[in-house]
């Protein structure tokens, strides 16, 4: 058996872990962006989630707040947003998410640029450090949702896995009651073509004085009867062989399952009520 498949679930569940430790030491930084040929200050943090689960996790994080965001230039745009509590002007929100690299999917640099609301940033001079605090805050506010998020995607993908194996191991167990079948069949027929030889043979012996034509056909039908036979064995073996391997996958099948059944419930207890 392949170890190696056994220590995946593990390995992934590792991975899972991590990446949620990894999430919480992720800080938002100030950094400069090109945005429509001019030069601008934004909040930028890396995280390690695939920029797919990590914008469906911020639009249905800005959802629940009230906010929906429209495209505009590359950027998610959410407008009229109050950074804080105690915030009297209005901002909007312009983000974009993008994958680190092309080769690093799972990692992705999350870009947010603060304006007053209604603002165009590209018209911007200096910067607004109040505004860009606050706007570091905002996000650091939105990491356990966008956490979460990923989380669900992974539970989601991890079903999907375990249901596969379950299937799998449900597929051997129906293929061993047809090789069952099969063996208990060829059996039968087995017994039925040495019974028929039996009296095959009694024809014979009792027609070994009468006529030849009746011989020959005997004979004929003698021969034909044991080249069945072999057939048959030679089926039965091969049938007999699949069914030990069939149980050998099962028992491999059954551990894989486990374990992913055994993923599937660690990634369901991780989550945050």
């Amino acid at each position: 058996m392949n170890m190696k498949r056994y220590l995946l679930p593990l390995l992934f569940l590792s991975c899972v872990c991590a990446g949620g430790a990894y999430a919480q030491q992720s800080k938002p930084y100030e950094s400069q962006v090109t945005y429509q040929k001019s030069i601008q200050p934004a909040t930028i943090i890396d995280l390690p989630y695939p920029d797919d689960v990590i914008e469906s996790s911020i639009k249905d994080y800005m959802g629940r707040q009230g906010w929906k965001g429209s495209s505009s230039r590359g950027y998610k745009v959410y407008k009229n947003i109050r950074l804080d509590q105690s915030d009297t002007a209005l901002s909007d929100l312009h983000i974009k998410v993008d994958p680190k690299s092309s080769r690093d999917k799972s990692h992705s640099i999350v870009t947010l640029l603060s304006a007053r609301a209604g603002e165009d940033p590209a018209t911007r001079t200096g910067k607004d450090a109040e505004r860009m605090s606050k706007t570091a805050a905002f996000l650091e506010k939105m990491l356990p949702a966008i956490e979460a998020g990923d989380l669900e995607d992974r539970i989601k993908t991890q079903e999907g896995d375990t249901k596969k194996a379950q299937n799998k191991l449900g597929d051997l167990h129906d293929e061993q009651g047809s090789l069952e079948k099969k063996i208990r069949n060829t059996q039968d027929d087995l017994q039925k073509n040495k019974e028929d030889q039996v009296k095959e043979a009694q024809t014979m012996q009792t027609s070994v004085k009468g006529d030849d034509a009746a011989m020959k056909k005997s004979h004929k039908k003698m021969d034909k009867l044991l080249d069945d036979q072999t057939s048959m064995q030679k089926k039965l073996a091969r049938y007999q062989a699949d069914l030990e391997q069939n149980k050998k996958n099962q028992e491999f099948q059954r551990v894989t399952a486990a374990q992913q059944q055994k993923t599937l419930d660690s990634l369901r207890s991780s989550r945050k009520h």
